[in-house]
């Protein structure tokens, strides 16, 4: 079963290049490896999306990007965020939910941080926390949205919900009518009328 993951992309710092006859301060060296730490750290979880694949460097440079960030909680969230997504594509759920725990405590809006914790739960099998949290996360955003509904469709259907599932299988096939997912979802139910009473 593959869920739609929902990313953060810290955006990298771009430092200008120091010329030969300049030498480089502390602060500036330290400003440079963090936005570097950080840029390793976004790149890895974008390719760890569409890969599957997230190696121990790639975890560590999130770390060293997560250790690094200095004051700035945006970039701290984001590095959060982004590990959370390696550890999701390694199975390690435990520490997927706690780094969106972690990216939440900074900013409690983070969307990618809240669909990537359902993620977590509902591979889990905590539908009930997981629909939770992407019934917060579509109240937040206003992308990725048809993303956001298949996974909590997906919730919603194992926790025995089947009527919300159908229903959000349903609004990601009309969100998105370009991707096959919901629409194969869709096919495996059959609607049946309800007989009036009389």
């Amino acid at each position: 079963m593959k869920l739609g993951l929902a990313m953060v992309l810290a955006g990298a710092v771009s430092a200008a290049g120091a010329s030969q006859s300049f030498a480089a301060s502390t602060t500036y060296t330290t400003f440079y490896a963090a936005g570097h730490a950080a840029q390793i750290c976004a790149v890895a979880a974008a390719s760890a999306q569409t890969s599957a694949r997230a190696t121990d460097s790639e975890v560590s440079a999130c770390t060293t990007a997560i250790r690094m960030a200095g004051d700035s909680n945006a970039r701290l969230a984001a590095a959060y965020t982004n590990r959370a997504i390696l550890h999701l594509v390694r199975a390690e759920y435990q520490d997927s939910v706690a780094d969106s725990d972690s990216a939440l405590q900074i900013d409690n809006q983070l969307t990618e941080a809240l669909v990537n914790r359902g993620v977590a739960m509902l591979l889990q099998r905590r539908p009930n926390e997981a629909e939770a949290d992407f019934t917060r996360a579509l109240s937040l955003t206003g992308s990725e949205q048809a993303k956001i509904y298949f996974n909590r469709a997906m919730a919603r259907e194992d926790s025995g919900d089947l009527r919300g599932a159908y229903a959000d299988y349903s609004q990601a096939a009309k969100l998105a009518p370009q991707w096959d997912r919901p629409k194969q979802e869709l096919s495996r139910f059959t609607v049946v009328p309800r007989t009036p009473i009389s």
